[in-house]
């Protein structure tokens, strides 16, 4: 049982106003993939933002003395739900939208210019996102796919004990799914750079009734790296998959996390060190040795408001759910002071996102100092393309290894140049518009 100061603070926080003030907050819609494929990634992913969400509606009222309204809306990985989602969510005026998946940011991609709504993807944005000066409702923070590919395979570059790449070979391992294999080209690509014999490998939603097994071909060919990519999400037990076709785990790295903490803490309460060694890309610390964390649990998990387990608020997935948490309530308190008002729309929260300067000053007032490094986006700049981190399994919990990684932008940017085109021409086939051209606004834009 909590002291009793805390229990009577959360008997005085019970008994604010809710539902009828949330009513009049200002909307938020959030896909979700709590069912579905890939709801082993995706329920973290929700709790996190839900989470932090919840816990500034507690502590501060909202943001800017605004209650949030925030709606979730489960599409279970279908891209027809989550298009009903999306039209649901402009009809109730919201100022942005969380898609949960690389393929549902594709898939809308094309709707955001007409309806003037923002599209948030943190840690998973497709490359295109980056472009502001392209797709302007469009955000990527602090780092789309590609980056964190690019940073993978840096990584297992510059690791010494494995020596020189040239001459090794990479297994790329990928969702089947459109955004899953959208990063396919440029992989090969950047492997080809590196002198790395490349091979990808599509892991399909649904095991193959043919007896198929890309787990077990790609361990047929003995590759010397394997990265495998989480960022569309992926169904079933992918790394459980990969150690029963003979990888040992400390060989995969991960970009995304596939959701499968009960291999690192399986529910006999022994450790599996199986999963000893296994990397994962990220931009943020593990852990929730943060003040903003304390009052997470204080105000939202002690309280019974959260959906998730106490043991659980801390994983990978968890935490890049507070991240985005950060990024959408910060786009809203710069779109309140450049609108000097509290109550805004979406343009003026694609305004307020694209003033985000998250410095380390504000990551300590915000009680997550240590937790990410500085963001800064702009008018052409949607991602920050951030420099990664790997992180370690070492048995008991994640560790950073190494230094940062920058992502290789002289390498991408010509590959960006052409995707961006690509799907530039596809909004305007779908559309049946010009498609979107350069802002001129963006003109000089650092």
């Amino acid at each position: 049982m909590p002291p009793r100061p805390v229990a009577l603070l959360l008997a005085v926080l019970a008994a604010l106003p809710g539902p009828a003030v949330a009513a009049e907050g200002l909307p938020l819609t959030v896909l979700t993939e709590r069912t579905g494929p890939a709801a082993a990634a995706g329920t973290p992913l929700a709790n996190g933002l839900a989470d932090y969400l919840t816990m500034l509606g507690r502590r501060d009222g909202g943001v800017g003395g605004v209650p949030l309204a925030v709606e979730e809306c489960e599409t279970g990985g279908e891209p027809a739900r989550a298009l009903a989602c999306y039209e649901a969510a402009t009809a109730r005026g919201s100022i942005a939208l969380v898609p949960a998946s690389a393929d549902a940011a594709l898939a809308l991609l094309p709707r955001l210019a007409g309806d003037r709504m923002p599209l948030v993807a943190a840690g998973y944005g497709p490359a295109a996102m980056a472009r502001g000066d392209v797709f302007p409702w469009a955000f990527a923070p602090p780092a789309t796919v590609w980056d964190g590919l690019g940073a993978a395979l840096a990584h297992l570059s510059q690791d010494g004990s494995e020596g020189s790449p040239q001459g090794r070979s990479l297994a790329y391992l990928h969702r089947d799914s459109p955004a899953g294999r959208e990063p396919v080209p440029v992989m090969r690509a950047l492997a080809a750079e590196a002198g790395l014999a490349f091979r990808a490998y599509a892991l399909p939603d649904a095991p193959d009734t043919g007896g198929s097994d890309p787990w077990r071909a790609a361990r047929a060919a003995d590759p010397d790296y394997v990265i495998l990519d989480a960022t569309a999400g992926l169904s079933g037990t992918p790394l459980r998959d990969a150690a029963a076709a003979g990888f040992p785990l400390n060989r995969v790295v991960t970009v995304g996390w596939t959701g499968e903490d009960d291999l690192l803490r399986p529910a006999s309460g022994a450790r599996d060190l199986t999963a000893k060694g296994l990397r994962v890309v990220n931009w943020h610390a593990p852990g929730d040795s943060f003040p903003a964390f304390d009052q997470i649990d204080l105000l939202v998990v002690d309280a019974g408001l959260s959906r998730t387990p106490k043991e659980e608020n801390s994983g990978p997935l968890y935490n890049r759910g507070v991240y985005a948490g950060v990024i959408l309530a910060e786009g809203i308190r710069n779109a309140q002071r450049l609108a000097g008002r509290a109550r805004i729309d979406g343009p003026e929260m694609r305004r307020g996102l694209e003033a985000i300067d998250l410095d380390p000053v504000r990551w300590k007032e915000l009680g997550l100092v240590g937790f990410a490094r500085r963001l800064r986006l702009t008018c052409a700049d949607h991602s920050g393309h951030r420099p990664a981190t790997v992180q370690e399994w070492t048995g008991a919990r994640w560790v950073q290894i190494g230094d940062e990684i920058p992502p290789p932008q002289a390498l991408l940017t010509p590959h960006l140049d052409a995707v961006v085109a690509a799907q530039a021409e596809r909004v305007a086939g779908e559309t049946g518009t010009a498609g979107p051209a350069a802002r001129a606004s963006c003109a000089g834009s650092p």
